[in-house]
């Protein structure tokens, strides 16, 4: 089984329209946008415990079997989002560095909500109401195209950037982003995957003195054109504030020059 690696960077927009005459659902998507911005450029840094369920099929099976279950330490520290085996020190490691076959997928903890948020690259193209139980929600779909979504799909030595369509919910009340569905647009035939989708929940949590919302899971799903299926069923606890006491490596470490050999 190849390995998958997905990294996402994604930003929305709303075109300014002339005048005073903005409809109140782009007042409100401001709104939106504001308290979310302020909420995840605000962050403290912070460390979670990261466990990933994986699951797999083969083109003929008909169900998941599960593979195995990976835990990971992931932090983000200076807006950076970064990932180490549970109790080692930080750096600046590709997830290829600890997983060598299966799905994996990076983006989720940070990157997805900062960049959405943020920027302003994407475009809504419908908004509605929806009510379960609990509360009342604020849909919002949204597209990209490829040359403004930055996200990059890759199996194997293969990859390629493709375009995002999905959905965030946020409470109509708090305006706390919910969730975030995205879903891959117009995968490459030659990477050799037909769909890529991502759900990611939210809720808020304590983080040092403050609230702030954080990733609570994130489902991801990898289908290829023969009918296999890759999930991952990811958690996030034990968030804390981090501290200094890990070591965090950004640069890559000089070679040590050999040691001049001896006289005889």
């Amino acid at each position: 089984m190849k390995l998958l690696a997905l990294g996402v960077v994604l930003a929305l927009g709303i075109p300014a329209l002339p005048g005073q005459d903005l409809p109140d659902w782009v007042l409100q998507l401001s709104r939106v946008k504001r308290h979310s911005r302020e909420n995840f450029q605000h962050l403290p840094d912070y460390v979670c415990r990261e466990t990933v369920d994986r699951f797999a099929k083969g083109p003929r099976a008909k169900a998941l079997e599960k593979l195995d279950t990976l835990q990971f330490d992931v932090a983000l520290v200076g807006g950076r989002e970064m990932l180490a085996a549970p109790g080692a020190g930080f750096e600046a490691a590709a997830p290829a560095a600890y997983i060598r076959q299966g799905a994996f997928s990076t983006g989720s903890f940070a990157s997805t909500v900062s960049n959405l948020f943020v920027n302003d690259n994407a475009r809504i193209t419908r908004w509605r109401e929806e009510k379960d139980l609990f509360r009342v929600a604020l849909a919002y779909d949204f597209e990209m195209s490829e040359f403004m979504s930055g996200y990059v799909v890759r199996s194997g030595s293969v990859s390629a950037a493709t375009g995002l369509a999905g959905t965030f919910w946020v409470d109509r009340d708090t305006l706390d982003l919910l969730r975030i569905e995205e879903h891959a647009v117009a995968i490459p035939e030659y990477v050799g995957l037909s769909a890529v989708d991502t759900t990611i929940t939210f809720a808020r949590m304590r983080i040092g003195a403050g609230d702030v919302v954080l990733p609570q899971s994130e489902e991801t799903v990898v289908k290829d054109p023969q009918g296999g299926e890759m999930k991952n069923v990811t958690t996030f606890s034990a968030c804390r504030a981090y501290t200094s006491e890990s070591i965090i490596h950004f640069d890559t470490p000089m070679e040590t020059a050999p040691p001049p050999p001896k006289k005889k």
